[in-house]
This record gives C-alpha cells, sequence and structure tokens, in this order.
C-alpha cells in the first residue's frame, strides 16, 4: 500500500475517533430521535447531557481525535521509512500509555480535587505529538544526510 493513503488513514481514524468522542459525550443530541447515551436531563426546563461518560470516555476520545489529526500532518512531512519507524512506535506507545492512563486517573489531589482521565489524554497526547515530531524531523535529516554519501 502506497504512504499516502496511509497517511491519509491516519486522518480517517483521527475523525472518527473524535466522531464516536463526540457521540459518547452527547451533547450534539440532545433532542433529536438518534440513540444515545447521553440520558437527557433538564435543569430549568433546559436539557443537558447527563452522561455517565461524559469524562470518562468522551472527552478522551475527543481529545485522542485532535491528537491523532495533528500527528497527521505532521506525517505529512515523513518519508516511508519514517512512517514506519512511527509506526512501530505507536504501536508500543499507545497501548502502554492508554494502560497507564486508565491505571492513574481519576487521581486524586492531596487537596480534595479530583484529576480525570482527559487530563491523562492531553499528558499523553501531547507527549506523542513530541514524539512523532521528534521522529519525523529526525528522520528527515537522517535521509538528507544520506543523500550527501
Amino acid at each position: 500500500m502506497n504512504v499516502w493513503y496511509k497517511k491519509s488513514f491516519v486522518f480517517v481514524v483521527a475523525g472518527v475517533v473524535y466522531l464516536m468522542g463526540q457521540y459518547f459525550r452527547g451533547v450534539w443530541f440532545l433532542g433529536s430521535g438518534i440513540p444515545n447515551v447521553c440520558g437527557n436531563a433538564e435543569f430549568g426546563g433546559v436539557p443537558f447531557c447527563n452522561s455517565p461518560y461524559l469524562d470518562t470516555l468522551g472527552w478522551p476520545l475527543i481529545i485522542l481525535g485532535q491528537v491523532l489529526a495533528v500527528v497527521a500532518v505532521i506525517l505529512l512531512f515523513a518519508n516511508t521509512d519514517t512512517f514506519r519507524k512511527w509506526f512501530k512506535f505507536s504501536l508500543f506507545y499507545i497501548p502502554i500509555t492508554t494502560a497507564l492512563a486508565l491505571w492513574m486517573y481519576p487521581a486524586h489531589t492531596p487537596l480534595g480535587g479530583v484529576v480525570p482521565i482527559s487530563q491523562g489524554a492531553y499528558l499523553f497526547g501531547n507527549l506523542f505529538i513530541i514524539a512523532t515530531l521528534i521522529i519525523v524531523v529526525r528522520g528527515f535529516f537522517m535521509a538528507r544526510g544520506s543523500y550527501k554519501k
């Protein structure tokens, strides 16, 4: 398969994951006939989403979709070898950080507050963006160095 198809597939996955997050967040589906997991509730006559998934599944998937979209833009500058290295890195990074996020969050602060799992998605997502950027930049310079031989 051509590397451009693979790069495009990362964009598609980002969009699908983002829309799944919006579905589990449930806000878009208030008052519609579309079945949802929102569990509509009303407060002062205003409907709102009373979902048990609001910060456990919806927001982390939305954040993951956004992170994957940024990563897909960075991957536009990757060559075939760099893309392969990034893919191998991702096969290890994503399952490990997902397990860490589920294990670490929600975390309780010493002041009695709760740090939701979405903060873990931000943390590990930003690290994933930085690691992707490092892999692509390193691959770019390695490719340029090999041409000088």
